[in-house]
């Protein structure tokens, strides 16, 4: 290999490894990023702004269209009763919400405020959301209490939200198999 080759091929891989420190930079900058406003409940551990989605770290609510068993043996709406207890904890008050990290549908995974009050913790404490122990465990101590005490979903039957997503993706899954 000639010279001239050499320095183009070192040139390249400087260039390459200085692209590569910008971009890990942009983006370790955009995870501190704050987004303070008011936000509106999509569904128990979701928010909005404007068009854009945002998923509150570290817990996990029932999906929006997800029924849980009631006392009477029947089913309520669980995954609606999740959001408009988040919508009555957000309700009106602009939210200090911190960018921890991007979950894999591309919405910006936050850390949400109303002054010392975090959101995440209040929904888990309120029974309406469980510590989503496979990201964080910071909430667990929350979830067994609202357990202990019977507060919200704990007060009835419920299947995890994971657990029910996954059925439902593995039932259509397999109903597109079939086909």
């Amino acid at each position: 290999m000639t010279r001239h080759w050499r320095r183009t091929l070192r040139n390249a891989f400087v260039i390459l490894l200085l692209a590569a420190g910008l971009l890990l930079t942009l983006r370790q900058e955009r995870q501190g990023e704050d987004h303070s406003a008011i936000y509106t409940a999509v569904d128990g551990d979701s928010l909005r702004r404007g068009d854009t989605d945002f998923r509150l770290y570290g817990i996990d609510a029932p999906e929006l269209h997800q029924t849980c068993g009631n006392r009477m043996g029947g089913d309520y709406d669980c995954g609606r009763e999740a959001r408009r207890a988040l919508a009555r904890l957000i309700a009106g008050r602009a939210l200090a919400c911190r960018e921890l990290d991007e979950d894999r549908y591309g919405r910006m995974v936050v850390r949400c405020r109303d002054g010392d009050r975090d959101i995440g913790r209040e929904m888990v404490k309120a029974g309406w959301a469980i510590a989503y122990l496979r990201h964080s465990a910071d909430y667990a101590s929350d979830e067994a209490a609202a357990r202990a005490a019977g507060r919200g979903l704990w007060a009835r039957s419920f299947e995890a939200p994971e657990d029910w997503r996954n059925l439902r993706r593995n039932f259509l899954s397999g109903a597109a198999s079939a086909d």
